[in-house]
C-alpha cells in the first residue's frame, strides 16, 4: 500500500519511489494514480519504456493523452504591426507545438490576414487553412511530425542548399543564364519549411512529446547541436538569396576576382556540408582550419577591390561570400560538438 507521503507527491513532476523485486528477477516501481489518469493507463494497459543514454527511463502510453489532446491557441492580429511581426506570431505558435491556431482580426484587416496566413503556409510544412470567416482564420497542422525524421529533413535541406550554391556559382561564372536566379530564390521556401519543421520537432522532443529516436537522434542532448546545424544551413541559403536578388538588378560585368572568389567559396562550403554525415573529426578539423584561412583571404580580396574602385559595385557578393563562410564555420563547430557528444554516448554505452 502506498504511503501518505507518496500520495501527497503524486501530483508533482518528480516523485520518489522504492524499487521492489517480484518473482525473484523483475524490478517494479509503482506509478502515481494521478499520472496513470493523465496517460490513460489502467489495469492491463500496455506502456512503452525507453532507456535513455543520459541515464533516465521514459514511460508513455501508446495512446497517451499527452499526444492525443489537441493543443489550440489564439493569435490576435493588431493593425499597428507589420506583416513580418504578425507572421512571426503565427510561426512561433506553430513552432511551440500547437495543432490549431485561430487567427483573430478586425474585419478591416481581412485582406491582410489572408495574405499573412498564405505567407506562413509557404514557410511551414503541414499547416493548412481549414476555416475562414470575415474576422477569423483557422490554421491546423495536418501532418504527422514523425513521418519525416529530423535526419531525413536535414538531408533534404543539404540537397537544396547545395543546389542553390552550385546554381548561383554557375550564374556568376557565366555558365548558366540569369533567369535561373528566380528559381534559386524560390528554393529558399523549401529550406525554410524544412528548417521550421525540424525546429518544431526539437521543441516537441524537449517537451517530452516526441522521442529522440523518432527524430533520428541517439539522445536528447543532440538537439542543441542539431539545431545549430540546421540554423547555419538556413542562414547560408539566406545569403545565397541575397546575392541572387542583387544580381537580378545588376546589369554590369562581374570581374574575374569576383568569379574566382565565389568559385573558391563554393568549393569550400560544399566540401564542408558533405562532411555532415561523417564521423571523421580529423576531416572536420582540417576543413575548419581551411575556412578560417579563407575568411582572411576574402577580407584581403575585398581590400584590393576597394583599392581598384569597385568596392560599392562588388560589395554584395563579397559580403555575402564572407557571411556564407562564417555560417559554414558555425556549421562545422556544431558538427564537432555533435561528434564529441556521440563519442561520449558511445563510451557510456560501452561502460555499461
Amino acid at each position: 500500500m502506498q504511503g501518505q507521503d507518496e500520495e501527497g507527491e503524486a501530483s508533482s513532476f518528480i516523485v520518489k519511489r522504492k524499487v521492489q523485486i517480484t518473482g525473484g528477477s523483475t524490478y517494479i516501481v509503482s506509478l502515481p494514480k494521478e499520472w496513470a489518469k493523465v496517460l490513460n493507463i489502467d489495469k492491463g494497459s500496455e506502456v512503452l519504456l525507453e532507456l535513455n543514454p543520459e541515464g533516465w527511463i521514459r514511460l508513455r502510453s501508446p495512446n497517451s493523452a499527452s499526444r492525443s489532446v489537441e493543443r489550440a491557441t489564439e493569435v490576435v492580429l493588431r493593425p499597428n504591426l507589420s506583416d513580418a511581426v504578425l507572421s512571426m506570431q503565427i510561426i512561433s505558435a506553430y513552432l511551440a507545438g500547437y495543432d490549431t491556431i485561430n487567427i483573430k482580426f478586425d474585419t478591416q484587416m481581412a485582406e491582410a490576414a489572408e495574405r499573412i496566413a498564405n505567407f506562413v503556409r509557404t514557410k511551414t510544412i503541414g499547416l493548412e487553412l481549414l476555416e475562414e470567416s470575415n474576422d477569423q482564420l483557422t490554421l491546423k497542422t495536418v501532418v504527422d511530425l514523425t513521418s519525416i525524421s529530423a535526419h531525413t529533413a536535414v538531408e533534404n535541406m543539404i540537397r537544396v542548399v547545395k543546389s542553390m550554391i552550385t546554381d548561383l556559382s554557375d550564374v556568376i561564372e557565366g555558365l548558366k543564364q540569369r533567369d535561373l536566379l528566380d528559381a534559386i530564390i524560390r528554393r529558399d521556401d523549401i529550406v525554410d519549411k524544412l528548417y521550421l519543421y525540424i525546429f518544431k520537432q526539437l521543441n516537441l522532443a524537449l517537451q517530452g512529446l516526441m522521442s529522440p529516436k523518432e527524430l533520428g537522434m541517439n539522445a536528447l542532448a543532440e538537439a542543441i547541436n542539431l539545431y545549430t546545424m540546421v540554423k547555419s544551413l538556413e542562414r547560408i541559403a539566406d545569403q545565397v538569396v541575397s546575392i541572387a536578388q542583387w544580381l537580378l538588378d545588376y546589369n554590369g560585368q562581374l570581374t574575374p576576382e569576383i568569379r574566382q572568389l565565389f568559385d573558391k567559396v563554393k568549393l569550400s562550403v560544399l566540401s564542408s556540408i558533405d562532411l555532415i554525415n561523417t564521423l571523421s573529426q580529423e576531416q572536420i578539423l582540417l576543413m575548419y582550419e581551411s575556412l578560417h584561412r579563407e575568411a582572411v583571404w576574402v577580407a584581403e580580396l575585398y581590400s584590393k577591390a576597394r583599392a581598384s574602385g569597385c568596392a560599392n559595385e562588388c560589395y554584395p557578393i563579397f559580403d555575402g561570400a564572407r557571411r556564407i563562410v562564417a555560417q559554414t564555420i558555425d556549421l562545422l563547430e556544431a558538427m564537432m560538438g555533435l561528434n564529441a557528444l556521440r563519442s561520449l554516448e558511445n563510451r557510456r554505452a560501452f561502460a555499461s
